[in-house]
This record gives C-alpha cells, sequence and structure tokens, in this order.
C-alpha cells in the first residue's frame, strides 16, 4: 500500500516539476525568455529544493512522514495553481522558487517510509516502484504540458495539474499510515533519531556515504540537463511540433529509465543477497556501459541512431540508480534516513541546477548535442568513483552500519 500510494504521489511530483520545460518556446514568445533565462527558471526551482532539503530531511526523522507527504503534496499543487495566473516574467522565477521550497519536503519523508516497511529483500523494488512513477509523472507532464499548452496556452496545464494534485492530497491523507513501520521499530535504541548536526556529522564521516553521495551528484548533473533540455532539442534539431517534442522529449528518457530501473530493483536485490556491498559494484558497472553511448550526439547526425543510444543510456543509467537508495539507508540506518535523502537532495539540486544553467550558456557554443555529449566524461568519473569506494569502504562500513543480506 505504501509503495503504490507513493507511486501516484510520485507522478504528480515529477509532472509538475518538469512539464514547464514542454512549453519554453510558449514562454520565449511571451514573456521574452531567452535560452539562459530558461536555464534560470530550471536552476531557481532545483536551488529552492536544495535548500529546503536538509529542514525536509529534519523533519522526515521527527514527524509523521505520511502527513509530512499529504502537506506536502497539497501545498507544493497549490502552488502550481498559482503560477498559472502570474503575469510577469519575475513572478514565474518566484513561483518556481516557491513550488521547489515545498516539493523539497516530499522525497526524504517518501523514501524513508518505504524503509520503514520494506527489509533488504525488497527494498530496492519497492523503491522502484515509487520511482516509476518520477518517470511516469515526467511523461505525463511534458506530453499533456505540450498538447495543452499547443491549444490552450502554457497557464492551461499548469493549473490542470495542480487541481488534479489538490485532489489526490484528498485522498492519500486517508491511506499513507501515521505510525513508524516495521522496519523502523525493529531499529536498535541506539539508532533513535538524534539532532541534525549530530545526524548529519554522522553520516559524513561515514566515507561510503560521502561516496554515494557524489555519486548521486554526478548522476543528478546529467539527470537534470536532460529533463530540462532535451524537448528544446527535439524541436530545435527534428522539427518537432510543440505537443510532440513535449512528448518525445520527457518520454526518451523517462520510460527507458523506468523500465530500466523496473529491471534494476529486482537485480539489485537479487545481486544484494550475496551482500549488500555488491549494489555499489552492479551501480558501477551499469555505469561505466552508459557513459559512451552519450557520444553518440557528436559521433552521428542520424536520428534514428541517437534515439536509439539515448534509450539506452536512459536504460543503464535507470538500473544504476536504483542502487542509491537502498545503499544509502543501509548506511544512514532507520532514524537518519530522511535526514540522509535530505543531505544528498541537497548537494544533488545544487549541481544540477547549476549543470542546468551551465548549459543554457554553452547552448550557444557547443549546440545541445556538445552538451549532452559531454555527460559522457561526467559518468565515467562516477563509475570509477563507485568502482573505488566498493574496493576501499563499502564493506567495512556497511558492517559498521550494522546492514546485513537477506537470505
Amino acid at each position: 500500500m505504501v509503495a503504490a500510494v507513493l507511486f501516484f504521489c510520485s507522478t504528480i511530483n515529477y509532472a509538475d516539476r518538469t512539464s514547464i520545460t514542454a512549453l519554453f518556446p510558449l514562454l520565449k514568445a511571451d514573456l521574452g525568455y531567452s535560452d539562459v533565462a530558461l536555464g534560470a527558471l530550471g536552476s531557481v526551482f532545483l536551488w529552492c529544493y536544495a535548500l529546503a532539503s536538509p529542514l525536509a530531511g529534519f523533519w522526515g526523522d521527527r514527524v509523521s512522514r505520511g502527513r509530512l507527504i499529504v502537506g506536502s503534496l497539497a501545498t507544493w499543487s497549490f502552488v502550481m495553481v498559482l503560477t498559472g495566473l502570474v503575469s510577469a516574467p519575475w513572478q514565474l522565477l518566484a513561483m518556481r522558487g516557491a513550488l521547489g521550497l515545498v516539493e523539497a519536503m516530499y522525497l526524504p519523508a517518501a523514501l524513508a517510509l518505504v524503509s520503514e516497511y520494506h527489509g533488504q529483500s525488497t527494498r530496492a523494488s519497492a523503491m522502484g516502484v515509487v520511482a516509476l512513477g518520477n518517470f511516469i509523472g515526467m511523461v505525463l507532464g511534458g506530453s499533456l504540458a505540450g498538447y495543452l499548452g499547443e491549444f490552450y496556452g502554457w497557464r492551461t496545464p499548469l493549473m490542470v495539474l495542480g487541481v488534479a494534485g489538490l485532489l489526490l492530497a484528498a485522498v492519500v491523507w486517508f491511506l499513507l499510515p501515521a505510525r513508524r513501520g516495521p522496519e523502523a521499530l525493529l531499529s536498535p535504541p541506539s539508532s533513535a533519531a538524534v539532532s541534525f548536526p549530530r545526524a548529519a556529522s554522522q553520516l559524513l564521516r561515514i566515507p561510503s556515504f560521502l561516496v554515494v553521495g557524489a555519486a548521486g551528484v554526478l548522476t543528478a548533473i546529467g539527470t537534470w540537463i536532460f529533463i530540462n533540455w532535451l524537448p528544446l532539442y527535439f524541436q530545435e534539431n527534428l522539427s518537432m511540433t510543440l505537443a510532440t517534442a513535449g512528448f518525445f522529449g520527457s518520454s526518451v528518457v523517462s520510460l527507458s529509465s523506468a523500465a530500466g530501473q523496473a529491471a534494476g530493483g529486482l537485480l539489485s536485490d537479487r545481486v544484494a543477497r550475496g551482500g549488500a556491498h555488491r549494489r555499489m559494484l552492479l551501480q558501477a558497472l551499469l555505469i561505466a556501459c552508459a557513459a559512451p553511448l552519450l557520444l553518440a550526439f557528436v559521433l552521428t547526425r542520424n536520428h534514428y541512431a541517437i534515439l536509439t543510444a539515448l534509450v539506452l543510456y536512459s536504460f543503464l543509467r535507470g538500473g544504476a540508480d536504483l542502487n542509491l537508495l537502498p545503499l544509502m539507508t543501509d548506511l544512514a540506518g532507520p532514524n537518519r534516513s530522511s535526514t540522509a535523502v535530505g543531505l544528498t537532495n541537497m548537494a544533488n539540486n545544487l549541481t544540477g541546477g547549476l549543470g542546468v544553467f551551465i548549459a543554457g550558456y554553452l547552448k550557444a557554443g557547443f549546440g545541445l548535442e556538445g552538451v549532452f555529449a559531454g555527460l559522457a566524461a561526467i559518468l565515467a568519473l562516477d563509475a570509477v568513483m563507485l568502482y573505488t569506494g566498493y574496493r576501499l569502504f563499502l564493506r567495512d562500513d556497511l558492517r559498521a552500519a550494522g546492514a546485513t543480506a537477506a537470505s
């Protein structure tokens, strides 16, 4: 029930945050946004999201996670409705910042709630169900925004999504548990919640947690650059209509990533039967295979070859990503898991927002195809770092955290 409900929450969460990318051409025409200003829209959201994430993690370890999720869902949906009413460029920028602040409250609590109800044998699979909602949301948001935007203007899809979120919040209130789950109740007394500075200090002294966090940062740079710029790439380079670019710009990456995460969650749980440390090795191998595929953007002009490479890249990277969160919760323990997600969310979105902004700046000189190909080097570094962490730190850190493999 927890995983199923959070699937729908994640769907509307990612639909709301990504739908605006399909509307970039309309914002250029109506509000006079430049490419750099469009990049700033994505960056402001991510930076505000990042700044609020540590507080979200702190609250998620101390209040009812179910109630925090409902409150965040209702508030960000209201912000979406208000976004459809803005009349000036600075107002839209402010609403994107507000959306980042309130959406940040969702993910740390949601993933920690999953870890309360799922042990080592099903945790990655359950998180895969929740993550599937992220990708369905990106497809839904981009497609709906592109279609409604083309016929009714850029305001309509934002307001429709906001109203849908408010209705969902009313239903979710009755479905999510207000109490802690069985995995959290089984945690030893010594793992009881501590102050945020102490919890953060403890986590930052774990070498493998730093490796996992850094891997998330490098992955986030590529993820958010694609989310923000792929619809515009399809419209400018493949001459697609607004609705078609919105659909393909969200679906090509999202659906293949969703398939990768569905398969990756099952594979990760299977690999972890031989030891939780094997998740990091699996992640390193998948990312190493995904990185070279991005070179297709500069090695060929064939659109079918580029789309094929993009699908394969997204599938492999999606499968790799499913190993991050189970490792993080293993290293953090049940009563610091929300804080751990909050800290890593902050780092991911600060750097992701910077990547989106820099991509808008580099677009004029290198083109979006050059920006996308450059991400291969970042992913190669990611794979090397993960393998190093696997060899040097992970087993000792998991042993110290008391994580055991399910058999």
